[in-house]
């Protein structure tokens, strides 16, 4: 077996893959039940779940409605080697979605402490103690987390930022997958939120520029962190 440094759904698809080397599996073949699959990698059933959802992007299986997932026909004979290929892509385009938050929504930050209005400001408001409420649950908050940073590109007044981050919103969204999730990375979002609401009520353009600058480098290495287990 491979050793890596992997996540775990990573490792999961890729004990799938080795499970083809070895002829366990053939391309072709129809996977195991989630539950089978969980009890013979020791893993919980979610990772199983977006193991596949990511070897299913990647043309490396194929599911089949009402039937199942079945392994792709493979021109490599090393499949394992076309997965981890694809899995270095996927981790390309994440690094590449950090950058560019990182050129664009500090600004955005800095403009909103300028222009939000009061109403707007009520809203991020609401926002972020539901999303402090939804964490206390053990509940995912992605969505409040999206729409918190959505009221800012709102908030700065320039109809241009809205209509990006909707245009680019699955694309943004890839940077809160479940899978890049630790248990501390989402204290870690609603602390700065709550740092950028003061900035806001402050209408202090330099630290919301600046608070945004260390959210996004801190959600980012949490992120990192997520993938190194």
């Amino acid at each position: 077996m491979r050793k890596n440094n992997n996540p775990v759904y990573q490792k999961v698809a890729l004990q799938i893959a080795e499970l083809v080397e070895s002829g366990e599996l053939k391309p072709g073949d129809k996977l195991p039940p989630e539950r089978t699959l969980a009890e013979k990698f020791k893993v919980s059933r979610s990772s199983v779940r977006e193991a596949i959802k990511s070897l299913a992007q990647h043309n490396l299986v194929e599911s089949r409605r009402g039937d199942g997932t079945y392994i792709s026909a493979a021109e490599n004979s090393d499949i394992a080697e076309a997965f981890t290929a694809a899995f270095a892509d996927q981790k390309k385009r994440i690094n590449d979605i950090f950058q560019f938050r990182r050129v664009i929504e500090p600004e955005m930050a800095a403009l909103a402490a300028l222009s939000v209005d009061t109403e707007t400001l009520n809203r991020m408001k609401v926002i972020v103690c539901n999303q402090q409420l939804q964490a206390q649950k053990g509940e995912n908050a992605r969505e409040l987390d999206s729409e918190f940073h959505m009221e800012i590109a709102r908030a700065t007044g320039n109809s241009i930022f809205p209509e990006m981050m909707s245009a680019l919103g699955q694309i943004m969204m890839e940077s809160r997958s479940e899978i890049l999730q630790n248990p501390g990375r989402q204290e870690i979002s609603i602390t700065m939120h709550f740092k950028l609401l003061e900035a806001f009520e402050n209408r202090d353009q330099d630290l919301a520029r600046e608070v945004m600058k260390q959210h996004i480098s801190e959600i980012e290495a949490a992120a990192d962190g997520a993938e190194a287990k």
